[in-house]
C-alpha cells in the first residue's frame, strides 16, 4: 500500500507516493506539461514508487492546487517562470546540506521537458529524464502562429484526442476535460516560437528522452533533442504524446526505471 503526502512549498502543492516495504534508492521530481497538474503522472507514480524511486509529482503555479496567480501577471508568464518554481520546489524540498546528499532526478514531460533543461543548466540533479519533450530554441520553432496575448490558452475535447493520444476512452477524456487548466499564452509562444534556447554542455547528468512513435503535436523530434543534448533516445510504440496518461504508456515507466538503475545499482 501506498503512503501519499501532500508538500506545500510556497503555495506550490508536490504529491509524494512512497512504498513504506521498499528501500528507497533515489527520488523523482515530476514536472508536468503545458495545462496539466501533480496528476498527470499517476499512472506512473505507483511504478516508480514500487521500484524504490520515490516520486514527487508537483503542480505549477496557477494549475492544480498550487497558488493561484493573478491574470494579467499569469498571460505573461514565461517558460523561466516555471523553472524558478521548480527551482523553489528543489530548495524547499532538497536541502543539500546533509553528508551524502543525493539529488533528485527531473523528469518533465512535454513543456515540462524544456523547463527541467532550464533547471538543469545551474541545477545538477542526478539525472534528467525528458518525456515526450519541447527541445531547445535552437532547434528551430514549433510553430508559424501565435496564440492572443490576452486570454488563456484552452483546447477543445476533438483537439485533445486528435493531438495528444493514440489510445484514450471518452470516459478518461471526461476526466480530463475536467482536470486541464487554461494555460499562460505567453509560455506557449515563448517555447513553440524557438526564442527559449539551452546550453546542452550546462547541462551535467546522465539525460535520457523517451518519446512516442507518432507525436501529432508539433514537438522536435525525439532523436533530434536526444542528439543536441548528448543523451540516449527511447522511442515507444502504439502511445501518443501525452504517453504518461495511457495505459499503453506504463511500460515507458518501467524503462525509465531500468535506465535510473543502471546508475544507482541496487544494494546487496
Amino acid at each position: 500500500m501506498l503512503e501519499w503526502t501532500d508538500h506545500d512549498v510556497d503555495g506550490l502543492l508536490v504529491r509524494e507516493a512512497r512504498d513504506p516495504g521498499v528501500q528507497e534508492r533515489g527520488r523523482i521530481l515530476l514536472v508536468p506539461g503545458s495545462m496539466h497538474g501533480w496528476w498527470a503522472y499517476e499512472r506512473w507514480m505507483p511504478v516508480f514508487a514500487k521500484a524504490g524511486w520515490t516520486p514527487l509529482a508537483m503542480s505549477l503555479p496557477n494549475h492544480t492546487g498550487s497558488r493561484a496567480v493573478p491574470e494579467a501577471e499569469f498571460l505573461a508568464y514565461t517558460p523561466g517562470d516555471y523553472a524558478a518554481a521548480v527551482r523553489t520546489v528543489l530548495g524547499g524540498l532538497f536541502p543539500d546540506l546533509d553528508p551524502g546528499f543525493r539529488p533528485p532526478v527531473l523528469l518533465g514531460h512535454s513543456m515540462g521537458g524544456l523547463v527541467t533543461q532550464l533547471v538543469a543548466e545551474a541545477y545538477v540533479p542526478y539525472a534528467l529524464v525528458l518525456v515526450s519533450t519541447v527541445g531547445p530554441g535552437q532547434l528551430g520553432p514549433m510553430r508559424s502562429t501565435a496564440y492572443p496575448k490576452d486570454r488563456p490558452v484552452t483546447m477543445t475535447r476533438e483537439q485533445l484526442q486528435e493531438m495528444w493520444f493514440r489510445h484514450i476512452s471518452e470516459e478518461e477524456l471526461d476526466v480530463l476535460m475536467d482536470r486541464l487548466t487554461p494555460e499562460s499564452p505567453n509560455v506557449i509562444n515563448q517555447y513553440s516560437n524557438g526564442s527559449v534556447t539551452v546550453d546542452p554542455h550546462a547541462i551535467r547528468c546522465p539525460v535520457l528522452v523517451v518519446g512516442p512513435e507518432s507525436d501529432r503535436t508539433p514537438v522536435h523530434d525525439t532523436r533530434t533533442v536526444a542528439a543536441l543534448l548528448g543523451a540516449k533516445p527511447v522511442v515507444v510504440p502504439n502511445v501518443g504524446h501525452d504517453m504518461p496518461l495511457e495505459h499503453a504508456g506504463l511500460p515507458a515507466a518501467s524503462t525509465i526505471v531500468a535506465w535510473l538503475d543502471t546508475l544507482a545499482p541496487a544494494e546487496s
